[in-house]
């Protein structure tokens, strides 16, 4: 398993912004955003899929679940973590098995280009979808992650030009409205403050939930938060 960082904090975004997870930043992506905030997980060379390395992992994460007995949520964040479901799911039956009473949540946080499959679908409870428009320097694409039931799509906008072009996505894609976030492009406390009182007269039109970066204004653009 390509592993970034694992660290406690709270959501910061998204539907279950304010709880406490525990966070497994992996390595690797498949997309290079201009405004990536971790585009250290994007280094190659780093790749170690020894049952050593995977075996750390899991001890990591459990070490924060004991620390922390009331948290429930591990979410599997990146670069970009559905190019490691195998991984993933071997360690989602490790936890469940370790942690039999605790009635765990596994949320990933995803680009939406790759699709799950069927073993790591049937254990993961959310997918917090970030699909990306030109914004973000990459081509157009359609997401591969479906299923409404649990999945919320997050868009990154900073202004209401960048508004219009993610509600043509929503339309061309057919994502639900009430499924989708316009979270506010920044990584200070200063820039959403700016940028957010334009963005959320676009919410409160076109009926889109606004996200607010929680994390950057309670500590800043800094790693393990």
């Amino acid at each position: 398993m390509v592993i970034s960082e694992i660290f406690h904090t709270v959501q910061g975004e998204g539907y279950t912004t304010g709880r406490p997870a525990v966070f497994v930043r992996l390595g690797m992506c498949n997309l290079k955003c201009n405004f990536c905030d971790t585009p250290y997980t994007w280094k190659a060379g780093h790749e170690d899929y020894s049952d050593e390395v995977n075996e750390r992992v899991m001890e990591a994460i459990a070490k924060f679940l004991e620390e922390f007995p009331y948290t429930q949520i591990v979410v599997w964040t990146g670069g970009e973590p559905m190019m490691q479901q195998r991984d993933i799911v071997a360690a989602i039956d490790y936890l469940n098995q370790r942690f039999p009473d605790r009635q765990l949540e596994y949320e990933v946080e995803t680009n939406g280009t790759i699709p799950p499959q069927k073993p790591f679908d049937e254990r993961i409870h959310r997918y917090n979808c970030s699909p990306k428009t030109e914004l973000s320097g990459n081509s157009q694409y359609s997401v591969r992650v479906k299923d409404f039931a649990k999945t919320t799509y997050k868009y990154v906008v900073g202004d209401k030009a960048h508004c219009e072009e993610a509600l043509a996505e929503i339309v061309r894609q057919g994502l639900p409205r009430n499924r989708c976030f316009f979270m506010v492009l920044g990584t200070s406390a200063k820039e959403m403050e700016e940028r957010s009182p334009a963005i959320a007269e676009v919410c409160k039109k076109e009926g889109i939930s606004l996200c607010i970066r929680m994390q950057c204004i309670l500590w800043g653009a800094v790693r393990g938060v």
